[in-house]
C-alpha cells in the first residue's frame, strides 16, 4: 500500500519537475539570445550597421561576425573571410566547435554531428517575410521576395519595402551583402524580429541530410516569418539532398517539386519550447512567441520597412 501511494506521489511530481526544468531551459535561452542581440547591437556601434546575413552561402555568415561581441574573440581573429568555411583553416576552427550561446538547451539533439562533421547550434537570424534565394531566372517566384537577397551580386535598393533586418548574398565571392543601419529599421526596432530559434537537423537514421542549425552555412543561419512559429508546413530547403521525413518539424526539398515550390527557400523560426519560441527584437528584447500568433502580425514584424501597424502581444 505504502509503495503505491510513493508512486502515484511520483507520478504527480514528475510532470510539475519537468515542466520546472522546461522552463529554467527556456529562461537560459531567452539568455542566449539577449546576449546575442546585445552583440549586435555592439556590432552596429562598431561598425555602424548590423551584420549581414551571409556572403554567399559559404563564406560566412553572421555567426561569426557576431563572435568578438559574445566574447569569442579568438575564433573570429583566426576565421579567414576570403576562404569557404568548409575547408582550410575555417573548416578545422568551425568543424566541431561547439558555442553554448548559439544553443538552445531544450533542444535534445544537442550538438549532434553533421554534414561534414560540424556542430549544429540553434538560433537564427531574420530574413525577411517571405522566401530568400531564387536560383533560376525566375525572380519573382511565388512567394519569393528579392529585396532579401543578392543574386549574381545585383544589389538591390536598401528603400525596397518589405527589406529583411537580415540580408544574404546568393553568389559566393560576390560583392558583400547589404547591411542594415538602426536608422533603416522604420517599422521601429521594437517591432522587428532579429532573431529566433531553429530545430537541430532532424534526419532519420542519423544520415546527414538536414542541415538546420548549421549556422556558418548560408543555408542554414536563417529563418523567415512566412510560416508560424512551428508550423507543419514543411521548411523549403535549397536541394533534395536535404529531404527529411520528419514529423514535427518537417523539412521539404524544392529540387524535388521546382514548378509546385516556385524555386526558392523559405525556414520556419522552430524549437523543441512547448507551445511557441523565443524571439530577439532589434532592440534587445526577448519575447517568447506562441505556435499560435497572428500571422499577418509575425509578417509584419518579420520586415523593417512594411510599414504594418502590428506588435508582438
Amino acid at each position: 500500500m505504502v509503495i503505491a501511494i510513493i508512486g502515484v506521489l511520483i507520478a504527480l511530481l514528475l510532470p510539475a519537475v519537468q515542466a520546472a526544468r522546461e522552463a529554467a531551459r527556456r529562461m537560459m535561452c531567452t539568455n542566449h539570445q539577449k546576449q546575442i542581440v546585445l552583440g549586435m547591437h555592439n556590432y552596429h556601434d562598431v561598425q555602424k550597421t548590423f551584420p549581414w546575413g551571409t556572403r554567399g552561402y559559404m563564406m560566412g555568415t553572421w555567426a561569426v561576425q557576431t563572435l568578438p561581441f559574445i566574447e569569442k574573440n579568438q575564433i573570429s581573429a583566426e576565421y579567414k573571410w576570403d576562404a569557404e568555411y568548409s575547408a582550410g583553416t575555417n573548416f578545422n576552427l568551425l568543424s566541431n566547435l561547439v558555442i553554448n550561446t548559439y544553443t538552445c538547451p531544450s533542444d535534445g539533439n544537442q550538438n549532434k554531428s553533421s554534414y561534414m562533421e560540424f556542430r549544429e547550434h540553434n538560433y537564427v537570424v531574420c530574413m525577411g517575410r517571405e522566401g530568400v534565394y531564387s536560383f533560376t531566372a525566375d525572380r519573382m517566384a511565388p512567394a519569393y521576395d528579392p529585396r532579401n537577397c543578392l543574386i549574381d551580386g545585383v544589389v538591390f535598393a536598401r528603400e525596397s519595402q518589405y527589406r529583411a533586418m537580415f540580408i544574404g548574398s546568393c553568389k559566393t565571392g560576390g560583392a558583400y551583402p547589404l547591411t542594415i543601419a538602426m536608422e533603416d529599421v522604420t517599422d521601429g526596432t521594437s517591432n522587428t524580429v532579429a532573431l529566433s530559434e531553429t530545430v537541430q537537423g532532424l534526419s532519420p537514421d542519423g544520415n546527414p541530410n538536414d542541415l538546420r542549425g548549421l549556422i556558418w552555412w548560408g543555408y542554414g543561419c536563417y529563418f523567415n516569418t512566412n510560416q508560424s512559429p512551428n508550423t507543419m508546413v514543411a521548411d523549403i530547403s535549397s536541394n533534395a539532398f536535404y529531404l527529411t521525413g520528419h514529423v514535427q518539424h518537417p523539412l521539404s526539398s524544392m529540387a524535388t517539386s521546382v514548378s509546385a515550390q516556385g524555386n526558392y527557400t523559405r525556414m520556419a523560426a522552430r524549437s523543441w519550447h512547448a507551445g511557441g519560441v523565443n524571439a530577439g527584437l532589434a532592440d534587445g528584447s526577448i519575447r517568447f512567441v506562441t505556435n499560435q500568433i497572428n500571422l499577418d502580425i509575425w509578417r509584419g514584424v518579420g520586415s523593417t520597412n512594411g510599414g504594418e501597424v502590428v506588435s508582438l502581444p
